[in-house]
């Protein structure tokens, strides 16, 4: 009986070791599984990542909204006014200026005054230097003079040349005397012309003794001070 119980225990038992192996899985398949294993904790961790983010950044804009809502700006009334806003900017450069004029004399002269500061800003027409006005005075009133001179003969001629012609026409002298009288009147009137152009001249000699600001602008260097003598020809100019 003992050595059939073998021989049927060894055919109803048969070797478990190849059933197990066909069901393992090879070594191939085990890395594909990890890899879809961290790529689904990688996916994970950054959907995870971004919602809390965004969570964060509505909690922020929705505290500061609540902020700003909460601040009131005070509005006040003020009046309108034309000036210069205090805003500065410091850098190295130049500057060029749209117009530059040298101002130069137009008379020979002394200097005498100086009525401008260096950097100062002036505005058309105002006075700037003077010149010593007194020549030009002299020469005013010599001209006045001598228009005062041609006046009178001037009316002694024309009187004459009445009475010429009352003569010529009663023939007591003839018509050469009385057409001498009209060209001397004519001359004489011409004089008193060339007396009032001399007036005139002096006069504006006398205006350019006041040196007055061309443009509005502001004063550079002074290139002259009081008491020199001064040209029409001086290449620099009295400033700029």
């Amino acid at each position: 009986m003992g050595p059939l119980k073998t021989e049927e225990s060894s055919k109803a038992s048969p070797p478990l070791g190849p059933a197990w192996g066909a069901d393992r899985p090879t070594p191939r398949r085990r890395w594909w599984l990890w890899l879809l294993i961290i790529a689904a904790l990688g996916y994970g961790g950054w959907r995870w990542r971004s919602t809390s983010a965004s969570r964060q950044a509505q909690s922020v804009g929705a505290a500061s909204g609540a902020r700003s809502a909460n601040l009131s700006v005070p509005v006040v009334v003020a009046k309108a006014q034309r000036g210069d806003l205090p805003v500065y900017f410091n850098g190295l450069g130049s500057v060029a200026a749209i117009n530059t004029v040298t101002v130069r004399t137009r008379v020979d002269g002394q200097l005498v005054k100086i009525a401008f500061r260096e950097g100062q800003f002036v505005r058309q027409g105002d006075l700037l230097a003077q010149i010593d006005p007194r020549p030009f005075q002299v020469q005013l009133e010599q001209a006045e003079g001598q228009l005062a001179k041609d006046q009178a003969q001037l009316h002694d001629a024309q009187v004459n040349y009445e009475r010429f012609s009352t003569l010529h026409k009663e023939g007591v002298i003839s018509k050469q005397q009385a057409d001498t009288q009209q060209a001397q009147v004519g001359q004489l009137e011409g004089a008193i012309k060339a007396d009032q152009g001399q007036i005139d001249n002096a006069k504006l000699l006398l205006t350019y003794c006041r040196i007055t600001a061309p443009i509005n602008g502001r004063i550079g260097l002074r290139l002259i001070d009081p008491g020199n003598i001064v040209h029409v020809n001086d290449p620099n100019g009295l400033l700029i």
